[in-house]
């Protein structure tokens, strides 16, 4: 039921790249245009109250916000889109990109001082999607973390339930840069070197495993 109410609110743009394909590592990208999703990839209650908490923010009204803005552009034969949570008035006409983030269970410390790299990437994709729809933004982007607690494994305390993570951001040139290296390997008929994460992770959090060559040589 959890998995259809999430199917139910998903929304395909028909865009041949989403920001976040392009955060993934080389080899997992690769594999991710050249394989189909594992048969039983479904998802639960992390993705399901990760909508709740979106919902709630886009339900609330604000000056100066731009929220759930879906931009999509057409770059070097493909289409590039993104779902970017909110973009702020910063004034002088300037903008920041910020977006949601939520945990089921407490991070490692770390993760509320020091950007993930994945983030980066992330925010900096979105802003170089909304300077081609003339919002400019700035150099730094916004990471709202709440952590939800719903794993009962984890004590969770009080006041780090909620964290905002300023990051640095990619400046538009080099992230057209990225992304016009992602496209190359993602389209290439040869698989880049593998720089997945350890094997246990591929089997926790890679949606393409079950067809994945070097996952299948390693662990199966």
């Amino acid at each position: 039921m959890i998995n259809n109410m999430i199917k139910s609110d998903y929304f395909d743009k028909g865009t041949d790249f989403s920001a976040s394909d392009f955060t993934r590592p080389n080899y997992q990208l690769w594999v991710s245009k050249h394989f189909d999703k594992n048969k039983d990839d479904e998802q639960g209650l992390a993705a399901w109250v990760g909508q709740l908490v979106h919902k709630a923010s886009y339900d609330h009204p604000e000056i100066g916000v731009i929220k759930e803005f879906s931009p999509v552009r057409y770059f070097n034969g493909v289409h590039i889109g993104g779902s970017i949570d909110r973009i702020v008035y910063n004034g002088y006409g300037m903008w920041q990109i910020e977006d949601l983030k939520t945990q089921g269970n407490y991070p490692a410390k770390k993760a509320f001082k020091e950007p993930d790299e994945k983030w980066i990437k992330q925010l900096s994709i979105y802003k170089w999607l909304a300077y081609d729809y003339d919002i400019e933004c700035i150099g730094e982007g916004v990471i709202h973390q709440y952590v939800m607690g719903y794993q009962k494994d984890k004590k969770l305390p009080e006041y780090e339930v909620y964290n905002k993570l300023e990051i640095p951001l990619m400046s538009v040139e080099n992230t057209e840069l990225m992304i016009e290296s992602k496209i190359d390997i993602a389209q290439s008929s040869i698989p880049p070197d593998v720089d997945c994460p350890v094997s246990w992770m591929c089997e926790a959090y890679c949606s393409y495993s079950d067809g994945c060559p070097s996952y299948i040589k390693e662990v199966k």
